[in-house]
Parts: C-alpha cells; structure tokens; sequence
C-alpha cells in the first residue's frame, strides 16, 4: 500500500496555499524570535523556513543571494564595507565576500539561533559566515544602525517579511538611520516582497523610501520557491545609477554566478507595466 506523502503547506493569503513535498522534518526549534524548521524536499532539496514562510532553498537560493547582493555591489564604483541587515542564512554574505575589494562584512541579525541551524544543516549556504573579514553581531538591527558610529558603503537588508521583529526594518526611521551610515556615493538594496501579492505592502515601502533617498528604483528576480516567483528588490542612493557603472571586468571577476550577469543586471530593472501601476515604482 502507497504511504500519503508528507506536504509542507504555506498559506499566503485566503486564497493562496502553497504545497511542497516534504522527504523529511530535518529539525525543529523554537528560538526567542520565532520557530525555525529545517526540510528536506523532493523539488527544491533542502529548506529552510522561518515561522512557517520559506526562508531558503537549496535549488534556488542562489538567485535571490545573487541578487540581492551584486546588483548594488556593482553598481557601487569601489565597495570595501558592507552591512548585513538580517541574512543569519550566510547567503548574502557569501555572495558579498566574492568581492575583492570588500575588506570587512558586518552581519547584524537578531536570532543567533538562525545563524546555528545554518551552519549545521546549510552549509551550502553558510559557508562563509567564518571568513576572517565577516563580524557577526547579534541585536536588533534597528538598535544597531541608530547606536553604531562605523559607516558603510553598501547596506544590504535581507529581512524577513514586515511582521513581528521584522516590521521595523520598514520603517522611515529605520531607512533615515540607514542613509545616515552610508559613506559617500552609498548605496543601500533591500528584498522589498511580491510585487503580485503585496503590492499593499510594496507600495507604501518605495513611497517611504522616497522620502529619504532621491533614488529609488526597483529591480527584480524570478525565485521559484517564493509565492508567484516573482520577487522585487529595491535599489535606494542618494548619487549612484544603478545603471551607469556596470563594469564587465568586476561581473567577469566574480567567481561562482549561476544567476547573475551583465545582461540580468540591466534587464533586471525593465519592471512590468502592471507591477508600476500597482506599486508606483
């Protein structure tokens, strides 16, 4: 007799259930912050998720890493610091570390506990969470960013959804301490939700950051595993083009891309007439 196969189920809205299969529960924990489970599954191998929402997985993490971190990284004309906002995966670490002008990496994220499980069960993704030029601090990244007096050239804000511990990391104030902490020709990039479901919540977020940076823009990337695929990331500076540095040489230098390249980083930006009417982005 055939055994029932196991699903992981996330529900996005009344509507919108998502179902994966699941091979098996890996581990379970509930931290201070949130609960924190770890799959393996059939389609997307190994998974992480956050409070029942899928964080990471293993077939397709490297595309929202990629982006989130090289799109500002290359548009910056010689990044050497950078801030992580959240991001205890490693992911964006990782792809921040192939940078070889980049000398120093400050990771701030809440729930040391994320960063635990990562480096026991994710390897392929925290893999870069003890190179020497990567200092780990576990606090509220709000707290941080008010109270810290280094500055940084790339901010990059790898938050969990606008909920719970999270929600302050869309905040004005949040963003006003952020520009306060760039150096000059700064640049700050942040997973910025579903144009296709959230747009209630992607919309308020670039009229907010409008408000702070006279650049703005929104780019974006299919991740599967995400509801609709389609994932939006917000590009924000007070001088820099994201399109009018890109230099082939440095994307050339890069080691590893699966998903990034100069032509992705262009067409990333081409945003749907949809998702500008929706969003007003």
């Amino acid at each position: 007799m055939n055994q029932t196969p196991q699903w992981f189920e996330a529900r996005f809205s009344p509507e919108v259930l998502v179902r994966i299969k699941v091979d098996r529960l890996v581990h379970a924990v509930q931290s201070r912050y949130q609960i924190i489970e770890v799959y393996d599954t059939t389609a997307f191998g190994r998974m992480l998720v956050l409070d029942g929402i899928i964080n990471v997985t293993e077939k397709d993490e490297f595309i929202y890493h990629e982006m989130l971190a090289h799109v500002p990284l290359i548009a910056h004309p010689h990044p050497c610091s950078v801030l992580v906002v959240g991001g205890g995966d490693g992911g964006t670490v990782r792809e921040a570390l192939k940078h070889p002008t980049v000398y120093r990496i400050e990771l701030v994220e809440i729930d040391s506990a994320v960063v635990e499980v990562s480096r026991t069960f994710l390897p392929f993704v925290s893999c870069a969470l003890d190179n020497p030029k990567v200092h780990i601090t576990y606090e509220d990244a709000a707290c941080f960013i008010k109270e810290t007096a280094q500055r940084f050239d790339v901010i990059l804000i790898d938050s969990t959804d606008p909920i719970g511990a999270g929600a302050i990391l869309f905040s004005e104030g949040f963003y006003h301490d952020c520009r306060a902490r760039l150096n000059d020709n700064g640049v700050l990039a942040a997973q910025s939700e579903s144009p296709f479901f959230d747009p209630h919540i992607v919309k308020p977020l670039y009229e907010m950051a409008r408000t702070v940076f006279p650049i703005v823009r929104m780019y974006t990337a299919l991740v599967p595993s995400y509801v609709s695929g389609l994932w939006s990331f917000m590009f924000c500076s007070t001088s820099v083009d994201p399109l009018a540095r890109i230099s082939q040489e440095r994307i050339a230098a890069l080691q590893s891309l699966r998903y990034y390249s100069l032509d992705i980083h262009r067409a990333s930006f081409a945003v749907p007439p949809f998702v500008r009417a929706q969003c007003a982005v």
